[in-house]
């Protein structure tokens, strides 16, 4: 049996895995994925396509553009014919990643593996990365809850170990009020399939369930990891993990942009990112007006798309609550926003930032600006 240390450099020899985990269609997994695809492109990585399912959803097949698309393989029974991704030809091509879509899929008759999920693991297996996409219903392990608070029959279904498989989860999230429109506008089924699933399916207590659903599942499943893996020493993972942290202000007005400056240079660095809000008493849910906690629900949402692990704490001394979650998680980098307010003015109210890098040993601190960035994009 393998020790842990001896899984880590197993899999250090096959392919990477991400996943675009949604809570129902149409929240944006395929547009999500291929967006990332179309970066990584332009980048230079050697990206193809084993198997995209756009739906007929005209903005997810724009996204497609000129990225390679490996011909797929098709299969006859009776009178009917059935496309698949061809496991064999994605191979024979090696790209460094290859997107599958809809992990969940139970392939045709006469297919060699009778699921995607196991033609991806055979794809890692010969050392090709993979992104792909899923919805939370799909997991077995809340799919017979599905059934009973939905009524839905769930029958495609992954095992618990390919999301504990994933390197990567990204999950991807639109509020409730917009997927419901996206659907009575057409953009997900056609306009009489969308009235029935809008009465059915995609009800308000249904979606409000499957999202929460999605949100924890992924949210354990990075702390299982970080639990079991124990993949280095502590000692040794303070020097080789450059983690890195975000750090919220109760104004949110410019946050989006801090938010996305700061996880791309976490992407740069290759480091695990957290996006904290420190919540004190006077911004508590109860107190402060709808229109702020909306706008500081977004930015977490944003975040999480962005990859991020997001953690809202409580204390009425920030820079202390920050200094103590710095040591414990072992943070590297620290990034804030820069202040609006004058120095002399920030003297006399006194800096979460001057008080942070006083008490934050060994921690390096970004101060980075929020003035608005044309090149950056939704993800």
């Amino acid at each position: 049996m393998l020790s842990q240390f001896d899984e880590v450099l197993e899999r250090r020899k096959k392919g990477s895995l991400k996943i675009y985990l949604g809570y129902a269609a149409g929240v944006g997994k395929t547009y999500s994925m291929l967006q990332e695809a179309q970066r990584l492109k332009s980048q230079g990585f050697d990206v193809v396509i084993g198997y995209i399912e756009p739906h007929d959803r005209v903005d997810t097949s724009r996204q497609i553009g000129d990225l390679e698309v490996v011909p797929k393989r098709y299969y006859t029974l009776g009178d009917r014919s059935y496309e698949e991704m061809d496991v064999a030809a994605v191979i024979k091509r090696q790209p460094q990643i290859a997107l599958v879509d809809e992990l969940a899929h139970t392939n045709a008759p006469g297919s060699k593996n009778e699921k995607r999920y196991q033609d991806i693991l055979e794809l890692l297996d010969h050392e090709i990365s993979v992104i792909s996409t899923m919805n939370v219903q799909h997991l077995e392990a809340v799919a017979d809850k599905v059934t009973e608070v939905t009524g839905a029959e769930v029958r495609e279904r992954v095992p618990d170990y390919i999301l504990q498989r994933a390197d990567q989860i990204v999950t991807v999230d639109v509020s409730i009020e917009e997927l419901r429109e996206r659907l009575r506008t057409g953009k997900i089924y056609k306009v009489d399939q969308a009235e029935r699933a809008l009465a059915r399916f995609f009800t308000q207590p249904n979606l409000s369930m499957l999202r929460e659903t999605a949100l924890r599942e992924a949210a354990g499943d990075q702390s299982r990891r970080i639990d079991t893996q124990q993949l280095l020493s502590q000692a040794a993972s303070k020097v080789s993990h450059e983690t890195l942290m975000i750090c919220l202000s109760s104004d949110p007005t410019n946050a989006e942009i801090l938010i996305r400056r700061g996880t791309k240079m976490a992407t740069q660095l290759s480091s695990r990112c957290f996006v904290i809000y420190v919540q004190r008493k006077l911004e508590r849910p109860t107190v402060i007006d709808s229109g702020l906690q909306r706008k500081i629900q977004n930015n977490l949402v944003l975040a999480k798309r962005l990859g991020a692990e997001v953690v809202t704490l409580q204390g009425e001394n920030v820079a202390e609550v920050l200094v103590n979650f710095a040591t414990e998680n072992s943070v590297r980098h620290a990034v804030f926003g820069k202040s609006r307010l004058s120095p002399f003015r920030e003297r006399l109210r006194g800096s979460i930032i001057m008080d942070f890098s006083y008490d934050a040993v060994g921690v390096d601190i970004h101060i980075l600006s929020t003035v608005e960035a044309k090149t950056d994009e939704l993800p």
